[in-house]
């Protein structure tokens, strides 16, 4: 299958972060970017939410009947995925075989992606794409930094009349390292300093998300304390006699993660 990615986000630290853990694959000689002119940022206020990856997955697969899809997509501030980024996708016919996918959020036929949330998308993507390209050893040329409407079969606009090629790569090349400090709240709210590094940070559900544990074992609760007060009851979560609300087990890092804002509210913990 290719949507193995699906339900996954970044932001571009702990994106960096997620690729240093994967071997690059030899068939990747490029980057290719997309629009995904429906939905546009007018049609998505808030940027891309779990539910809208799971609806674009069940039209690639279901509704197109495609084997898989863009490996990436991008919103004001996040990176969504869909396809494992050592698998080739399905994104620009003559690319696949050789390109990374990365759809913007945004219609940029008609709207700006020089302002407002039209470049916070792009920022993001440029951000995004530098590290793909870093991570694949690629410089950053017209070459490795393709558009949909390169590709010779095709007669889209894709990723917009208002994208012009040398303005990516000037966008690109100017993206900054990606901040590895606390993750902001998706709201705008002020950062939390929990101290955990950006690959402990996880939005789910409208919230931010981060281990149990390891947050505990940062604000100095002792393991055999956290061993004997996080307990799963039916499918709910408790430390000690309090409801973590979201809570939630998560077999790939193989432990309890839950909502900021119910770890940072709990009592202090009883030995």
């Amino acid at each position: 299958m290719g949507f193995e990615n699906t339900g996954r986000v970044w932001s571009p630290s702990s994106f960096s972060t997620y690729l240093a853990t994967l071997t690059p694959p030899a068939w990747a000689t490029a980057v290719t970017l997309h629009h995904t002119a429906a939905p546009s940022l007018a049609q998505r206020p808030n940027g891309f939410t779990a539910q809208h990856l799971s609806n674009l997955r069940h039209f690639y697969e279901v509704t197109l009947g495609w084997s898989s899809a863009p490996h990436l997509f991008i919103d004001d501030d996040q990176l969504w995925g869909m396809c494992d980024f050592r698998k080739q996708g399905v994104h620009a016919v003559s690319f696949n075989r050789s390109a990374i996918g990365i759809e913007v959020l945004g219609d940029y036929d008609k709207e700006s992606p020089r302002s407002g949330r039209g470049l916070a998308c792009w920022r993001t993507a440029a951000q995004a794409t530098r590290l793909i390209a870093d991570w694949l050893k690629l410089p950053i040329t017209p070459a490795t930094i393709l558009f949909h409407r390169d590709d010779p079969k095709t007669t889209k606009t894709c990723p917009g009349t208002r994208i012009l090629k040398d303005w990516i790569i000037d966008l690109i090349n100017s993206a900054a390292a990606p901040n590895t400090g606390p993750i902001p709240d998706r709201t705008g709210k002020p950062p939390l300093d929990v101290t955990l590094a950006a690959n402990q940070w996880r939005y789910v559900g409208e919230r931010w998300c981060i281990p149990v544990r390891a947050y505990l074992l940062k604000k100095g609760v002792a393991d055999s304390v956290i061993a004997a007060n996080l307990k799963k009851q039916g499918s709910q979560f408790f430390f000690g006699l309090e409801l973590l609300e979201g809570a939630f087990y998560d077999q790939t890092t193989s432990s309890t993660w839950a909502p900021v804002h119910e770890l940072t509210s709990l009592p202090p913990a009883q030995p």
